[in-house]
């Protein structure tokens, strides 16, 4: 037994090592925690103050370590009225589709967790739906009238926001003339596609900024008046997985939007290895993207829910449209269609 199963990881060493390390689970969890360092530090940083210091010195690089095993070690609490199976099955669930959905990513020429053969935009879309299905579950589950409204302006947020994306990702499909994520970074070696596609791109980043439900979209969480929304209930290790869902959901549309528009893994050669130079490029590009998202966070006041949907429908519809028309003009007019 214990010889095939030594045989069975030396036949897929390198299989094994995609999906448990990079750019697998250890790299997804090694983001989180990074994040929330970083989000808290950085912050603090534009607001003249100090964020995290008591856990690893000055610079509170164990804080985030104390704080989760501090929420594994207290009590899981389900409320009396609640359904229990619900409610748990979204906590487990909810990490886990954002997850999947960066295993359809391209790191680096050959590194990619999942090959979807020519259709991975699309998969990555269609898992994507399931995220706010479940979000309305883990709201609904409580049976708590504030975890339920949260949880239905979460997917207001969600549709404002989603439509728009996927309509500005078409764009980018009919320039690219592939589905394929990697046919898509490979097409962007000579010239990026938000030069092309700024439009479509200024449309993607603000949809997706709403379904993320990063400030000024954060509404479903808005402390202040709903508690914490469809999050109010959880407690302990089920409130740790709903904050790493929610920066892992960050990480998966942020290596998206770079894959999609910024050259994903391309960048001048750096390392010998071309693997080694894709996985630096993309994952400067990523620092560089979550810095912006976290200096929006801090610069803008939280929108109404009204807002929010009459932006989505009103404003970044109809640009996801002209997008799409504009696209399809240039190709044309380059003979490309």
């Amino acid at each position: 037994m214990i010889d095939a199963l030594i045989s069975f990881v030396n036949e897929n060493l390198g299989v094994l090592f995609v999906i448990a390390i990079f750019p697998g689970l250890a790299f997804i969890l090694g983001f989180v925690i990074f994040a929330v360092w970083y989000q808290r530090k950085y912050l603090a940083r534009l607001m003249i103050r100090m964020g995290p210091v008591h856990c690893g010195g000055r610079m509170g690089w164990l804080q985030l370590i104390a704080d989760a095993m501090k929420l594994v070690a207290k009590e899981l609490i389900f409320p009396r009225a609640a359904n229990k199976t619900l409610f748990l099955f979204a906590s487990v669930v909810l990490p886990v589709i954002p997850a999947a959905m960066i295993a359809l990513i391209p790191f680096a020429p050959g590194l990619i967790i999942y090959d979807a053969a020519g259709v991975s935009l699309l998969v990555f879309f269609a898992i994507s739906t399931l995220f706010p299905v479940v979000s309305v579950i883990r709201g609904w589950a409580a049976n708590n009238k504030f975890t339920i409204i949260g949880a239905f302006r979460n997917i207001y947020l969600d549709i404002a926001g989603e439509i728009p994306v996927f309509l500005a990702s078409i764009g980018v499909m009919i320039w690219a003339g592939t589905y394929d994520l990697n046919e898509i970074v490979l097409k962007q070696a000579s010239m990026w596609f938000i030069v092309p596609q700024f439009l479509g791109f200024i449309v993607f980043f603000i949809g997706f900024l709403a379904m993320i439900e990063k400030v000024p979209f954060d509404i479903p969480t808005a402390e202040t008046e709903l508690i914490y929304g469809p999050n109010t209930e959880y407690s302990g290790a089920m409130f740790l997985n709903m904050m790493e869902a929610d920066y892992i959901n960050l990480l998966a549309w942020t290596l998206l939007m770079i894959t999609l528009y910024f050259g994903g893994y391309n960048g001048p050669p750096i390392f010998a290895d071309p693997v080694l130079n894709g996985v630096f490029w993309i994952l400067v590009k990523l620092i560089i993207a979550i810095t912006i998202i976290f200096t929006i966070t801090i610069s803008y006041a939280r929108l109404r829910i009204d807002q929010a949907v009459k932006m989505g429908w009103n404003y970044l519809l109809p640009l996801s449209i002209l997008n799409i028309l504009l696209t399809l003009a240039m190709k044309f007019y380059l003979g490309g269609v």
